[in-house]
């Protein structure tokens, strides 16, 4: 159980229940051994927004408490998106992410989130669920057609780091696009264009982004499409400039981008963004800290408080 991590922090006990409250938010009643206070261990709190920090724990732990009572797999799965969205390595969301694609019968997603709840913590590993769903994601491959066959073969090879098998399955999908859908058509080609930026053809990867983004706008198009134009020494549309909808590594990458390209004040916005989503002291914090510095410092404003933060870490 979890004590005096600040002044500010209200615990609360009852009936073997506690519930806690900081800057005017609050856990539901949680058991004495909730998994969410390891989260609340001082390593993993940021000591300069600490207040600022569990605040932003609580609020997320309310999320995924209503995500896993929420009956409906689609507006779970909703929900969960978003708690991954502030850690991508959150186990309880993952493996209830699983759980609500397994409701759907997407076993093949739901195993794929399995193992990533596992690999984030071995707490979650059941052999049970693990072979019931391997069997069950075994015989949606079998009964896939041929051109969802390829679509899924070609991430998991992504997965695997076989980035060209990954582009020869997603390719063959794609001799039959006139058969998809835009909203898998756009995805897919989403899919191709980022395997070939693994394999460095900017070129093959900049027509995947541009076919993207005229099936169906789209924010990854556009960041594919920026990314693909910089590294290839081409004006970068003004799509890339503004904030997107992206993981929290594209957002840095992104920002990034634009401060190599003198778009200081762009790369801040998308910066102070992050710095709203994101309290753990990791590596990603350090360069997040480092990039909007680099963005205050070439537009001439006060970078003391970035290096206070730094010098307090």
């Amino acid at each position: 159980m979890i004590e005096n991590i600040s002044d500010n922090l209200t615990i609360r006990k009852s009936d073997g229940k506690v519930k806690l409250s900081i800057a005017n938010v609050s856990t539901n009643w949680l058991g004495e051994y909730d998994m969410f206070f390891d989260r609340l261990e001082n390593i993993n709190l940021n000591p300069v927004f600490l207040d600022e920090h569990l605040a932003f724990e609580i609020k997320v732990k309310n999320i995924l408490d209503e995500a896993i009572s929420n009956p409906k797999p689609s507006k779970a799965i909703e929900l969960l998106d978003r708690v991954i969205y502030y850690d991508e390595n959150y186990a309880e969301a993952l493996i209830n992410k699983s759980y609500a694609l397994r409701q759907q019968k997407h076993f093949v997603k739901a195993l794929r989130y399995y193992k990533k709840a596992v690999k984030s913590d071995r707490a979650f590993e059941d052999f049970g669920y693990f072979k019931k769903l391997l069997s069950e994601a075994n015989a949606e491959r079998d009964d896939f057609p041929k051109l969802k066959r390829n679509i899924y073969a070609g991430d998991e090879y992504f997965s695997k780091g076989e980035y060209e098998k990954a582009v020869n399955n997603y390719q063959k999908a794609l001799k039959d696009s006139s058969r998809f859908k835009d909203m898998i058509l756009f995805k897919l080609l989403n899919k191709t264009g980022t395997a070939y930026l693994k394999l460095d053809d900017f070129k093959t990867a900049l027509d995947c982004f541009r076919r993207s983004a005229e099936v169906s706008q789209n924010d990854y198009a556009y960041f594919g499409l920026g990314v693909c134009q910089y590294h290839l020494g081409l004006d970068v549309d003004d799509s890339f400039k503004r904030p997107l909808k992206l993981s929290k590594s594209q957002k840095l990458s992104q920002a990034m981008i634009l401060n190599d390209l003198g778009f200081f004040e762009e790369s801040l916005k998308i910066c102070d963004n992050l710095f709203e989503n994101h309290f753990a002291v990791d590596d990603f914090y350090f360069r997040l800290i480092n990039v909007k510095m680099y963005a205050v410092r070439q537009l001439g404003l006060d970078i003391s408080p970035l290096e206070k933060l730094l010098d307090a870490l």
